[in-house]
């Protein structure tokens, strides 16, 4: 909130002074506009400053590291336990941030390390007299005379004759290294040396021994401060023609030295600032600096940092962070055209934010801070999320346009500003996007950030990639799941269909055995003699297995009885067997025995088989013959008579 007002603030008050443009280039006095502990700031006292990759600045107080986004602060504590030694490093606070997201400080023979993707503290082991980083974010460490180059895997010995090494820098391929003596060497990527220069006699060295600070320019130049004993050069060294000059000699010392992308330099002093042109060698000195309130500071400035968008940095000793910039105020209709950065600040899910290392439904889904977020797996039911973006657009952040497009689900650019009809930029830049309701699959949002809604930089796209997972039912396995349990069903079903068409096939021989049997009382009732001449001999007895005459006597009772009272449905096996004078158990043995069947299967056949002649003589109904046979209803009859001809009983007659 109060970085907003801050905001708000010098937007307005620095429209009342859009002639500051005007005096950039004039020498005249620039306004500075302030951000301190009521803007969120962890300390007033700023030690050091840096501008991220990204586009954040960083700023180092006595006690925290703090990170501001643009639109807000990240405070980090620095724990003092967890320094570690650099015994050859004596000089003032200095930041460096290497390739893998780690900001470095350096302080008077120690080292702190805090990794910036995780905001916590690293430790690790440490036995190097000094460390330094180059501009492309590559670490060196150095212990006694060996200097280890991490991004080439190499040592180079250092020669003992050019004093302590104090700093180093990397151009055109080359490692250059600054010692106290004064001398450069130059080292090629294999380790060789390929020049040496030395900055001034030995006599010079040792009043300029104590520390070293180099920048490498735009213009082909290398500058570097040196202080000594309460004094201070600053030289530049042509890199073409391999020569040292003098620019600069202060009986103070200098306390930082940057040089802007247009090519000026700007030192820090006790006293204030200076602004060195080397195209021209115009100089200006700025012992007192104008606030917009109207507060005239006197020194009491630490270091100074310019950023990308064009702005100066200044980190006072009482007075937090100064900013000037080159560009007009709020309402100045001329239009400004800077190339700024979306920056990721919050990731919402289901309206919360998200915090780093924090489970969400037992999963962690970010391991590292917003700004450094490149991939987020949500599960199917997470997938409505939000994301804040704003950009390092300091003094006229309504300027701020932004365009986004999310692949996978739409190809097309918007376009949205503070103007925009949807609201989901405000007044301060800051970008609210909602995806809602995503569906399973893979996206990626981008997201570009401009002063100009006519021009956008294709270089400084923000990517997320976003992957909403399938919930289980839809997942390969649950469908191979399904694809076994299909196979399993086919082949019970396949095995229950063999099963029926065996018990098929042996009821319709027991069926055929019955019939045979019935047949054979009937012949036995009809005609004696028939039965006498089909009396088998004695020579078939011995090689024909029949039933004996007491079965015979038997089966023909228990038809006949079964026959006697067809056309009750009540009789039953409780009535045959009391009529056959038996008790049901011993009829079921008996039968069982004779004809692998039950004698409630036994009387169903015969009733069924009568039926059959009933329905072939034409004579009656299916109903009638479902009645004459003793069923009690037509649709039992029919189901048992398709079950045991195979057909139903209106295709049966007139067979």
């Amino acid at each position: 909130m109060h970085v907003h007002r801050f905001l708000r603030h010098l937007s307005v008050v620095v429209s009342l002074f859009s002639c500051v443009s005007a005096m950039w280039g004039t020498g005249e006095m620039p306004y500075f506009y302030t951000l301190n502990m009521q803007n969120g700031l962890g300390d007033n006292r700023i030690l050091s400053t840096l501008q991220l990759f990204d586009g954040r600045m960083v700023a180092v107080t006595p006690n925290t590291v703090d990170v501001y986004n643009g639109h807000g602060f990240d405070n980090i504590h620095i724990n003092h336990e967890a320094w570690m030694p650099i015994p050859a490093y004596d000089g003032a606070t200095h930041l460096f941030a290497d390739v893998s997201d780690r900001l470095w400080i350096k302080q008077h023979g120690r080292i702190y390390c805090f990794d910036l993707r995780t905001m916590q503290q690293v430790t690790e082991p440490w036995d190097y007299s000094d460390f330094f980083i180059d501009g492309r974010g590559n670490r060196y460490f150095l212990k006694d005379s060996l200097l280890l180059r991490e991004a080439v895997g190499d040592t180079i010995v250092l020669p003992r004759d050019a004093g302590s090494m104090q700093d180093l820098i990397c151009y055109s391929g080359e490692t250059m290294v600054f010692f106290s003596s004064g001398t450069l060497i130059a080292y090629r990527p294999d380790g060789s040396v390929d020049f040496r220069a030395e900055a001034y006699d030995a006599g010079t060295a040792a009043k300029y021994d104590r520390t070293s600070l180099v920048v490498a320019g735009c213009d082909g130049f290398l500058y570097q401060v040196r202080n000594g004993a309460g004094c201070a050069l600053l030289l530049s060294f042509d890199t073409e023609k391999r020569v040292w000059t003098q620019m600069l000699h202060r009986d103070t010392y200098l306390h930082t030295l940057t040089q802007t992308p247009t090519g000026i330099l700007y030192l820090t002093t006790p006293s204030g600032y200076l602004r060195i042109n080397p195209a021209t060698g115009e100089r200006e000195e700025f012992r007192n600096l104008h606030l917009p309130d109207g507060t005239i500071l006197s020194t009491g400035i630490n270091t100074v940092c310019p950023d990308r968008e064009g702005g100066i940095w200044l980190g006072t000793y009482e007075n937090g962070l100064l900013y000037t910039s080159p560009h007009s105020g709020l309402f100045d209709t001329k239009p400004i055209d800077i190339d700024v950065y979306p920056i990721l600040t919050t990731i919402y899910l289901n309206g919360h934010p998200l915090h780093v290392g924090t489970e969400y439904d037992g999963r962690c889904l970010i391991d590292v801070t917003p700004p450094y977020v490149q991939q987020i797996t949500l599960k199917h039911n997470q997938n409505s999320l939000a994301f804040q973006f704003c950009t390092m657009n300091y003094v006229r952040p309504r300027s701020t346009c932004y365009r986004y497009r999310l692949l996978g689900a739409d190809d097309e650019w918007y376009t949205l500003s503070a103007d925009s009809v949807r609201r989901m930029v405000d007044d301060n830049g800051i970008l609210y996007l909602p995806l809602v309701a995503l569906s399973p699959g893979d996206y990626t949002l981008e997201v570009m950030a401009s002063t100009n809604p006519t021009h956008w930089n294709e270089a400084n796209v923000r990517r997320i990639r976003l992957t909403v997972e399938h919930p289980w039912w839809q997942t390969p396995t649950a469908y191979a799941l399904y694809a076994l349990l299909i196979i399993l069903v086919v082949l019970l079903s396949f095995r229950i269909y063999r099963h029926l068409l065996q018990r098929r096939s042996r009821e319709a021989m027991l069926l055929l055995q019955i019939q045979n049997l019935i047949e054979q009382v009937n012949r036995n009732e009809h005609s004696e003699a028939a039965i006498v001449l089909n009396e088998p001999t004695a020579q078939d007895q011995e090689t024909e297995s029949e039933p004996s005459a007491q079965d015979k006597e038997f089966m023909a009772r228990a038809t006949q009885l079964v026959e006697q009272h067809l056309s009750s449905p009540q009789y039953g096996v409780k009535h045959l067997a009391a009529d056959l004078c038996m008790e049901r158990t011993g009829l079921y043995k008996k039968l069982t025995l004779m004809m692998q069947q039950s004698p409630v299967a036994f009387i169903r056949s015969i009733r069924l088989h009568r039926a059959a002649e009933m329905l072939q003589s034409g004579d009656m109904t299916v109903t009638d013959v479902a009645e004459r046979s003793g069923f009690c209803s037509t649709s039992y009859f029919s189901k048992c008579f398709q079950k045991e001809f195979g057909c139903k009983p209106s295709e049966y007659i007139g067979r």
